[in-house]
């Protein structure tokens, strides 16, 4: 057989990349294109990577010799030091280099043997699943699961990106309650989950996830529009309806030149339109308050539009479509919200002080509703799993507790590592069991790093 022939087969080129990636240290999980990083149990993962890391470590130590010498005769070649310059500050000379075990720092941060955690509140759904892991099989720590999506990767508002929304779906199955932007986005994501799983996941999703509005940071209604002017303080995305904004207004400038366009985030380089560069959130409610109306001209996705509550907290009121998350927003009797009549809306408020003057009217009934003090409680005041009840705890009949219980009042004071040293546990003992016990025993209260006798 010809030299080589037998090497025409794709288990054969696998081959050699596994020999290649072995060569270097290099873990061999990271050659399967298909596994995403996993934070799961030490044994799967942590082994091979902390080795690598190690190793990387070992090489970094090595090079920045390299790099130092190198440094050192360039500067002094360019004279721009002397080499008795180098001998005075050279060893002050050091290099950071971008760490690559992310499950290693994760660890690290978690401080789990002196730190305790209740409650894990994720903002990235998509790893919240990892996160869990991490909890699980790295310490011994078990909290209670929440968080908030802000953003779903959905047909409607970006390339399809599957792999990320079913991300999403298993972290949010982790979760006791997961907060969307509306109920239109609760709707849009239950119907992209009933294409991926079992009416039983779906009903377990539908529970899980619940509207929690965003908020405003203040209300000034006494708005002072000058001139017929119209805001666009939105992405140029395609998303948000940029490019179909700008045909509209070519349109009305055609019929009209009365009136000017005011951009925050972008430049559509028309007649008449201004890009306004602002420094600072005082500065943009202030430019806020100057304009006439603002548009939101999104079309097959927005759960929410903080642009659009920035304006109407100031007393500015929006053309809006009458769809998505809108008449979840200002209500659906809003006067403002467009069907297919958009320039006709755009054109009475521009002209009409009476119907301007009606939609902000309309807004001041409910604008207080928006305050994050009015928003936030309302997240919060319905999670009945994070009654001290409702964690679990260990049985009344642990001998195990009962020693922690006669330590805590012997000492009168004590750490949680305290606890784990006198115990003799490591990660393999869950200790959320036994502090949340604890939190009844009415002579122990709770501190912000100690167990102290009351």
């Amino acid at each position: 057989m010809p030299c080589g022939d037998n090497l025409g087969q794709i288990d054969d080129i696998i081959y050699f990349q596994k020999r290649l990636y072995k060569s270097l240290n290099v873990p061999i999980a990271r050659l399967e294109q298909e596994s995403q990083f996993s934070l799961g149990r030490s044994t799967e993962i942590s082994r091979d990577e902390l080795k690598f890391q190690k190793f990387i470590d070992r090489l970094r130590k090595r090079f920045s010799i390299l790099f130092g010498e190198i440094l050192k005769r360039q500067l002094i070649l360019k004279n721009i030091i002397t080499e008795q310059d180098w001998d005075e500050w050279g060893s002050d000379v050091h290099f950071d280099y971008i760490r690559d075990n992310h499950f290693t720092e994760l660890k690290d941060v978690l401080k789990w043997k002196t730190t305790d955690y209740d409650v894990l509140y994720s903002h990235l759904p998509e790893h919240t699943d990892q996160l869990v892991n991490l909890f699980s099989n790295n310490t011994n720590i078990t909290p209670k699961v929440v968080g908030y999506c802000h953003w779903y990767e959905v047909p409607e508002n970006t390339a399809y990106n599957k792999t990320m929304l079913m991300a999403n779906f298993a972290g949010m199955l982790e979760m006791e309650e997961c907060g969307v932007n509306s109920e239109w986005l609760k709707s849009l994501v239950l119907e992209k989950a009933g294409d991926i799983y079992q009416d039983t996941y779906v009903d377990k999703l539908k529970d899980i996830i619940q509207p929690h509005y965003l908020g405003i940071d203040k209300v000034d209604m006494k708005s002072k529009p000058k001139g017929k002017s119209i805001v666009f303080n939105h992405r140029d995305n395609e998303y948000t309806g940029f490019r179909w904004f700008v045909k509209q207004m070519d349109k009305l400038y055609e019929k009209r030149q009365d009136f000017t366009v005011y951009t925050t985030l972008t430049d559509m380089n028309k007649p008449y339109s201004k890009r306004m560069k602002i420094h600072s959130r005082d500065e943009y409610l202030k430019f806020l308050k100057t304009m006439r109306v603002g548009v939101g001209c999104f079309d097959k996705y927005s759960a929410w539009s903080i642009a659009t509550t920035d304006s109407l907290s100031m007393g500015v009121p929006y053309v809006l479509p009458n769809k998505l998350c809108y008449p979840e927003m200002v209500g659906k009797d809003y006067p403002l919200l467009y069907d297919n009549d958009f320039l006709d809306k755009i054109e009475k408020v521009l002209d009409d002080d009476a119907v301007r003057n009606k939609a902000v009217k309309y807004l001041k009934k409910d604008i207080d509703s928006f305050k994050w003090e009015s928003r936030v409680p309302k997240w919060f005041n319905s999670w009945d799993f994070l009654k001290p009840d409702s964690f679990d705890m260990i049985g009344d009949s642990s001998e195990s507790y009962k020693r922690i219980v006669d330590y805590i009042h012997k000492e009168n004071s004590v750490t949680k590592k305290d606890i784990l040293e006198h115990m003799g546990w490591g990660v393999r003992i869950s200790f959320s069991g036994y502090r949340n016990k604890l939190r009844k025993e009415s002579t122990i209260r709770f501190t912000k790093n100690r167990y102290e006798i009351d």
